[in-house]
């Protein structure tokens, strides 16, 4: 018998070949990504702030406000409006418009560049024979929205009338003003395809 006589090393193994390295390796990494996984699928579930998705919109933290307590129209606001109607809108004594018009309508101009005319708010044909209709669509401590419907019978533009305004309307000071005048305008539909 006959001994092999090449060269023999006594050193060990790399690490990574020995057996015990992965039986003490491979259960603490099986145990990592089963801990990462379950974190995934918890966040997936519920979000960073503990709350389901659904309810939550996908993890996002704020509070949704409560809509604000409605209150009656003080007595004073149609009258302003309807005064508003006969100067602003039809570009008769815009001086005194002026006073009525928010922020929005004014748009940062004077006085006098105001009574020059080009403002924002859309003109009517207003005359003595006028109707003027105001329906409040929300009232609250500091804001509102009337519906106001015009008819101006024998009007010289018969397609101007009638017609249906919005007017959004801001308390400041005390005092209340027409911040926006905006028309209510659906699409004609046609009565031939086609045409």
């Amino acid at each position: 018998m006959t001994l092999h006589s090449g060269t023999f090393s006594t050193s060990r193994p790399p690490f990574w070949r020995r057996q015990q390295f992965w039986r003490f390796t491979l259960p603490i990494v099986a145990l990592g990504a089963a801990a990462l996984a379950g974190v995934l699928v918890y966040n997936a579930f519920y979000g960073s702030n503990g709350l389901p998705n659904a309810k939550n919109g996908w993890g996002v933290t704020y509070t949704v406000p409560k809509d604000p307590a409605t209150v009656k129209l003080d007595a004073s606001v149609k009258p302003m409006v309807l005064r508003f109607i006969r100067t602003a809108v039809a570009r008769k004594n815009l001086n005194v418009a002026y006073d009525m018009a928010g922020p929005e309508i004014r748009q940062g101009m004077t006085r006098k560049q105001f009574s020059a005319g080009a403002i924002a708010v859309v003109p009517f044909e207003i005359n003595s024979k006028t109707k003027i209709t105001l329906t409040v669509i929300n009232s609250y401590a500091t804001s509102a929205k009337i519906q106001a419907f015009l008819v101006t019978p024998g009007s010289a533009d018969n397609k101007n009338s009638p017609h249906t305004f919005y007017a959004d309307l801001i308390k400041s000071g005390g005092r209340w003003y027409v911040n926006t005048w905006v028309p209510r305008w659906t699409p004609p539909i046609p009565t031939q395809p086609g045409r």
